[in-house]
């Protein structure tokens, strides 16, 4: 079967919709879905995207996001590779979660991007799940209606400044909006795009002009070089005498490691057993280092400044 077609851009907004594998349950608990929600804010860090609307169903989930980068594949193929491995090992199964690839469906203007906004939130209530948003916990309509629940992650400012940053004209808009009879998602053009066929048309030709872009020739570099002598250029940079020394480190804490297993984590292309097996230890060292570098950063404004500049 072909394989879907997949347009990264930058400074794009998109739908994303992914569905549990033979439409099976992806959320079983109350745990499953706050850890992808967990989840969904360490991608909107790792890989700078914005969240602007989500629902997570029993079986699938919507996005609405912003792509400051053309990293869309990567990251959301990290959101559900890291959903889930864990969600396999909590409820020890096995195989593949989600089907097949996720759909993305690119949004041209402000018009769509409001409707967009509403029909993500209203699906709880369609799918006659409950009768009222404001008792569906697992969207971000909550987080609209009511600051108290946003998370730090989702950004609400767009979309409420379109109804003139009023919580109250927002809530009627979505409100209205659930006696809307058309499905949205028929306005798409070529299965691809939510907008108008003159949009269709210069995103095509977009796309042949970048055509198997997302940055390749820097990040065949980067997966070219050897990833120790990479992570030896990083700790020299951070004024480290003896590189190998700190390769070579077992004891748990060690700044300049952990600051270096972050920054490789960070770059998004390396995954977790590739920088243990440069540094001898296992997935979950890694994980705890990422975790302990990023607590060095956010304490240490030098370090961080550093940091930027030996990622640029």
């Amino acid at each position: 079967m072909a394989r879907p077609l997949r347009i990264d851009y930058q400074d794009t907004f998109y739908h994303i919709l992914s569905r549990g594998n033979e439409k099976r349950e992806i959320f079983y608990d109350e745990e499953d879905y706050l850890r992808f929600l967990q989840t969904l804010g360490k991608m909107v860090e790792r890989f700078k995207v914005e969240i602007h609307a989500y629902v997570l169903m029993n079986n699938h989930y919507h996005l609405l996001l912003h792509t400051k980068e053309s990293n869309l594949s990567r990251a959301i193929q990290w959101l559900g590779v890291s959903y889930s491995v864990w969600f396999n090992r909590r409820h020890r199964r096995s195989g593949h979660l989600f089907q097949g690839r996720f759909k993305s469906f690119l949004i041209e203007n402000d018009r769509y991007f409001k409707a967009m906004c509403l029909y993500i939130h209203g699906n709880p209530v369609r799918a006659g799940i409950v009768k009222k948003l404001p008792d569906y916990r697992w969207s971000s309509y909550r987080a609209y209606a009511d600051r108290k629940y946003q998370f730090p992650w989702l950004t609400t400012e767009l979309v409420l400044s379109m109804y003139g940053g009023s919580r109250r004209k927002f809530i009627e808009a979505q409100l209205g909006s659930l006696g809307e009879k058309e499905n949205l998602l028929d306005q798409l053009r070529h299965g691809l795009y939510l907008g108008s066929e003159e949009y269709a048309e210069e995103c095509i030709q977009k796309g042949r002009r970048e055509e198997h872009r997302e940055k390749p020739q820097y990040r065949s570099l980067l997966r070219d070089r050897d990833l120790r002598l990479l992570a030896f250029e990083i700790l020299r940079n951070l004024d480290e005498k003896d590189p190998e020394s700190v390769l070579n480190a077992r004891w748990s804490r060690h700044p300049k490691r952990d600051l270096c297993i972050y920054m490789l984590y960070q770059l998004g292309i390396y995954r977790n057993k590739e920088i243990g097996e440069v540094f001898g230890v296992g997935y979950t060292a890694v994980t705890e280092a990422v975790k302990r570098g990023k607590e060095y950063l956010l304490s240490n404004g030098r370090l961080r400044k550093i940091a930027e500049e030996i990622k640029n």
